[in-house]
C-alpha cells in the first residue's frame, strides 16, 4: 500500500530509507502532544488566572460537554464557564466555549495545570479518549503555583516544566541533542525533528537511539539544498489523504505532520532551553543562551563510577532536567549523581513511559528506577548499568533530596 516516496531522490541516502520507512507506521507522526493550538506562555497565564477568578480555591467549574452548534443555549450550572469563557475571548481574542474544553483544556491538563473530572471525585486521566466526560475543571496545584509565580523567571521555569510534560519528556531529548559535544549538533531545523529527532526513543517501529539519530541528521544534512526541498516537495504532495484508502489510521496527511511539528517548536520557543530562528523559509531550533553547560558532570560520572564509554550505553538524567523550576534547581539536576548509565533499550522505556521512572530505590548492587505507580525499570549492574556500587549511597541520597525539592 505504501511505495517509497523520496528514497530515489538520493538513492542510498540512509537518511531518505528511513524517511520512507517511518511512513509505513500508522503512528508516523508520533507521540501524542499538542497539535492545534497555538498560544504563548501569556496567554495562557491569562487563562489560568482567570480560571482561578471565576473558581478560587481550586474549586470546580462545570463546563459544557456539548458542542454550540448542537446546544446553543448553556444550562444555568454552565453559565459562570460562559462568564469565564467570555473574558478570556475579551482578553486575549481566542477561547471559544468549543475551543476551550476542546482545545485548550486539553493541552492544561496534560501539562499538569488543571484537572478534569467526570464527577466530583473522579479525576479523569488527561489522555482518556472521547468516551470519557469531562464536567468538571479546575487549577491543579501546579497550575496554582503558576498563577501565583512571584517573578517572570520563576513563570518561566514552570511554564517550561509543563512544556515538557505535555510533549512526554522530549526536552531532555532534545538538551541532549544540542549539548552533547561528541554530536555537534548546533540546530535541529525542524523537518529534521519531524523526520529524525522525534523518533529517538519512540515507541514505534522506527525508534532510533540518540547516535542513529545524528547520523540521519547528517545523512540528511549531506543531501544537495536542491535534494531536501525536493523530499519536503515531494511529501507535500504525495502525502494527501484523498490519495490513501482506508480509514482515517491508514492515511497520510503532510500538512498535520508539520502543523504537529510546527507547535511542538512554537512551545519550545517559549521555554527557558530553546530558541527559534528562522533562515529563508526554515525554522531552526537552537539552545537558548547560557544552557550550554560544559560536560564536567558527564565527565565526572565516567571519572567517579571508573566506566569508560560503551557502544549501546546512554547517560540518563533520573530526575529529568524539564523538571527544573529555577536556576539552582536546573544545576541541581545537571548533576553526575542524578545520573546513570544505562542500555538503550532501557533507556527508550524509560522514555516511552514520559521520563516518569525518577524514584531511585536498590537491590543488592543493582538499582531501580520506578514511577508513582506500576512502572519500575530494573537496572542489573553490568548488564542494564553500568556503575560503581560503592556510590550507591551517594546516588540514593542525592534521589531522595532532589525529589523532595522539585516534587
Amino acid at each position: 500500500m505504501y511505495k517509497n516516496f523520496v528514497s530515489n531522490i538520493n538513492r542510498g541516502n540512509n537518511a531518505l530509507e528511513f524517511i520512507d520507512f517511518r511512513l509505513k507506521d500508522d503512528k508516523y507522526r508520533g507521540d501524542v502532544s499538542s497539535q492545534h493550538n497555538r498560544y504563548t506562555r501569556n496567554e495562557m497565564v491569562t487563562i489560568l488566572r482567570l480560571l482561578d477568578k471565576y473558581a478560587p480555591n481550586q474549586s470546580l467549574m462545570p463546563i459544557r460537554t456539548t458542542d454550540l452548534s448542537d446546544r446553543p443555549e448553556n444550562f444555568p450550572e454552565e453559565e459562570t464557564y460562559a462568564r469565564f469563557c467570555a473574558e478570556v475571548k475579551a482578553r486575549i481574542g481566542k477561547g471559544t466555549q468549543d475551543a476551550m474544553r476542546k482545545n485548550l483544556f486539553v493541552d492544561f491538563h496534560r501539562m499538569g495545570l488543571i484537572v478534569r473530572y467526570s464527577h466530583p471525585n473522579l479525576p479523569n486521566d488527561p489522555y482518556a479518549g472521547s468516551g470519557v466526560e469531562n464536567r468538571f475543571a479546575s487549577l491543579s496545584d501546579q497550575g496554582l503555583r503558576l498563577v501565583q509565580a512571584e517573578t517572570i523567571d520563576e513563570q518561566f521555569y514552570i511554564f517550561s516544566r509543563a512544556v515538557d510534560i505535555l510533549l512526554g519528556g522530549f526536552i531532555a531529548t532534545l538538551l541532549r541533542l544540542l549539548r552533547d559535544p561528541d554530536f555537534k549538533l548546533k540546530h535541529i531545523e525542524i523537518h529534521e525533528f519531524m523526520f529524525f529527532a522525534s523518533a529517538v526513543n519512540s515507541p514505534t517501529s522506527f525508534n532510533v537511539g540518540f547516535e542513529r539519530c545524528v547520523e540521519l541528521i547528517r545523512s540528511y544534512r549531506n543531501l544537495a539544498p536542491t535534494q531536501r526541498r525536493s523530499v519536503i516537495e515531494t511529501l507535500r504532495v504525495e502525502l494527501q489523504p484523498d490519495k490513501f484508502p482506508g480509514d482515517k489510521t491508514a492515511k497520510r496527511h503532510y500538512d498535520n505532520w508539520h502543523n504537529k511539528a510546527a507547535q511542538i517548536y512554537h512551545l519550545l520557543d517559549q521555554t527557558v532551553y530553546f530558541e527559534m530562528r528562522k533562515r529563508g523559509r526554515e525554522k531552526l531550533l537552537f539552545l537558548r543562551q547560557g544552557r550550554v553547560r560544559s560536560f564536567s558532570q558527564k565527565m565526572r560520572y565516567f571519572q567517579n563510577h571508573r566506566v569508560s564509554r560503551t557502544p549501546g550505553f546512554e547517560l540518563h538524567h533520573v530526575v529529568p532536567l524539564g523538571w527544573s523550576e529555577s536556576e539552582e534547581q536546573f544545576k541541581l539536576l545537571d548533576n553526575w549523581q542524578n545520573m546513570v548509565y544505562i542500555d538503550g533499550y532501557s533507556h527508550a522505556k524509560i522514555t516511552q513511559n514520559r521520563n516518569r521512572n525518577v524514584v531511585m530505590t536498590a537491590n543488592e548492587e543493582d538499582l531501580l528506577l520506578s514511577d508513582y505507580n506500576d512502572g519500575e525499570i530494573y537496572l542489573k549492574n553490568k548488564v542494564n548499568l553500568l556503575y560503581s556500587p560503592d556510590k550507591q549511597s551517594v546516588m540514593l541520597t542525592y534521589n531522595k533530596e532532589l525529589l523532595d525539592a522539585v516534587d
